[in-house]
């Protein structure tokens, strides 16, 4: 897809503050991040999962050489799902994922701007996050950063985290949602990307100032996505969202899911309007169940659904 650099270029003044960065050895695009009091792109350890950062990256063309490709990629080790951790498990590329969260060409320009909220990891290990600008005679400019999560998940039978859903309305927001990585993605990681698409179970559906939002499986035809969805189910249960904390067993998960498997949502592919507190069952289609409760709808600012998830492992 192509972005008009004028969408994103930023006027950045003697104000703007820009992280350190080592001398370009090869001709390319100078890339740099931004920092700043809310735009904080430091390697670090963060210690809440699926939390989300936010990133300003800025490059500028070299003799005048105009930049065409903007290219950002999550590097996840071990990979972002839950693993089960064998005796003598060590980082090794062999359990390592990537993400590509954007791909898209620019229209010559001589510099571009490019600031997102991104998501982070849920399961324990570390994420390397990759900016890389191509210009026109094919150089490229690069800079990274990488965060690292530590929780105690290598023993439990179940994957658990909290996740913001929003409200698709301006561009980039995160709108889909991966139950088994509990990663929530944009409309832009997931065009011309068949890898991103396959990973996507629930998808925000928005409601209005009067009537919550809901949420659909990717394969309700109402969503009109212009991929083939993956085919998780759902189904309404009448739990509190307190009952979540004595569900922790696979058996547990399958047995509420097969239990109200006669009461399905009016239309079985979406959940209508959502209720706080409000928990549904899921099943993915590698036969992964759990239950997601709605912790929040958050109604001030950018709509969003707070989903609290616990899951087979």
């Amino acid at each position: 897809m192509r972005f008009l650099s004028s969408s994103f270029l930023l006027l950045l003044g003697a104000a703007a503050i820009f992280t350190a960065c080592e001398p370009a050895l090869e001709p390319g695009p100078r890339v740099n991040f931004v920092g700043s009091s809310r735009f904080n792109p430091a390697s670090r350890r963060i210690t809440n999962d699926g939390d989300t950062i936010a990133v300003r990256v800025y490059a500028e063309a070299e003799d005048n050489v105009p930049l065409t490709r903007l290219l950002i990629e999550a590097n996840y080790l071990p990979r972002a799902r839950p693993i089960t951790y064998f005796t003598g498990y060590s980082e090794n590329d062999s359990l390592a994922s990537r993400l590509v969260y954007l791909d898209t060409l620019i229209a010559n320009a001589p510099e571009f701007a490019f600031q997102s909220v991104q998501p982070t990891r849920t399961t324990a290990g570390k994420e390397t996050w990759e900016y890389t600008f191509t210009d026109a005679n094919g150089n490229t400019g690069t800079r990274s950063f990488y965060l690292r999560l530590g929780r105690p998940d290598s023993a439990a039978a179940f994957h658990t985290y909290t996740v913001p859903l929003q409200d698709p309305g301006a561009f980039g927001r995160r709108s889909f949602l991966a139950l088994r990585e509990g990663l929530a993605l944009p409309s832009f990681s997931l065009r011309r990307l068949p890898e991103n698409q396959q990973l996507i179970d629930l998808v925000y559906v928005p409601g209005s100032t009067t009537v919550n939002p809901g949420l659909a499986v990717a394969t309700d035809a109402g969503l009109k996505l212009p991929w083939v969805g993956r085919a998780t189910e759902i189904r309404p249960t009448p739990l509190a969202a307190s009952a979540l904390a004595n569900y922790s067993t696979t058996q547990a998960f399958t047995d509420i899911y097969n239990l109200y498997q006669s009461t399905p949502f009016p239309i079985r592919t979406r959940t209508g309007a959502l209720t706080k507190g409000q928990v549904i069952a899921f099943r993915t289609p590698d036969n992964r169940y759990g239950l997601l409760s709605v912790q929040d709808i958050i109604t001030t600012g950018i709509r969003t659904l707070v989903l609290e998830v616990r899951m087979s492992r």
